[in-house]
């Protein structure tokens, strides 16, 4: 009975986060994004590289060159305008979830 009162108030949570702003403009900027090829071809190397280092990092083979390939590859992203905007806009809505999570945690004291 409880996990269902909590998946309830979980669903009335995850509604009122897609009300912010903050999500909006998330979900704004994503469709921006994805309507450019460049950057999601940026994305999609990035993603590309980060699957490799996790695999390599397993196998012990992981290096700095990689590390930096990754970072020179980050940092040329968010010099990308469209790639700026959905970080910056990602961070804001990470704001918003850090607090509802703090008072979560409080509540449970």
């Amino acid at each position: 009975m409880l996990y269902k009162e909590l998946e309830k108030k979980a669903e009335e949570l995850g509604k009122l986060i897609t009300q912010t702003e903050e999500y909006k403009e998330v979900k704004a900027k994503q469709a921006k994004l994805f309507k450019n090829q460049e950057a999601v071809n940026l994305l999609q190397e990035l993603n590309r590289l980060q699957r490799e280092n996790d695999i390599k990092k397993k196998e012990g083979s992981l290096t700095d060159e990689d590390l930096k390939k990754t970072e020179q590859l980050e940092l040329k992203m968010l010099d990308y305008p469209i790639i700026k905007e959905f970080h910056e806009a990602q961070t804001k809505l990470q704001k918003v979830l850090n607090l509802v999570m703090q008072a979560v945690i409080k509540a449970s004291r």
